[in-house]
């Protein structure tokens, strides 16, 4: 288990040295949940929808307060008719969060290397 840990932290050191500004973007709206803890570090879990999304990274708003350099868990939130599906989670950290007109708008660089956003689109894959 240690080196699992061990393998995450470098990892996630080598991404978040990674200039993800330059990565291509697609303007892509998912229903994501996303659980964290808040500036004054309460939990909290809030649905909403992405701006744009990247290999690893992504753009969205939120009610809630967050911290940049907070550590996020998101999922995608499927809708199939009346029934939901969730993919697995995955942690972001955020590297941007400026006022946007539903609160905040928050950029988030993704810290583990599988695809969550499970779309047809090369660029994202």
């Amino acid at each position: 288990m240690r080196k699992q840990h061990q393998e995450a932290l470098e990892q996630s050191r080598t991404v978040a040295t990674h200039d993800q500004r330059r990565e291509e973007r697609v303007d892509l709206e998912l229903l994501i949940e996303v659980c964290g803890f808040d500036s004054c570090l309460r939990f909290f879990t809030e649905r909403t929808e992405t701006r744009n999304v990247s290999g690893w990274g992504c753009q969205f708003p939120l009610r809630i307060e967050v911290s940049e350099e907070a550590v996020l868990a998101i999922r995608v939130v499927r809708q199939n008719g009346d029934s939901e599906s969730a993919s697995k989670s995955a942690l972001f950290r955020i590297v941007r969060v400026r006022p946007g007109p539903e609160g905040i708008l928050v950029q988030a660089q993704k810290m583990q290397p599988y695809d969550i956003w499970n779309t047809e689109i090369p660029l994202l894959n």
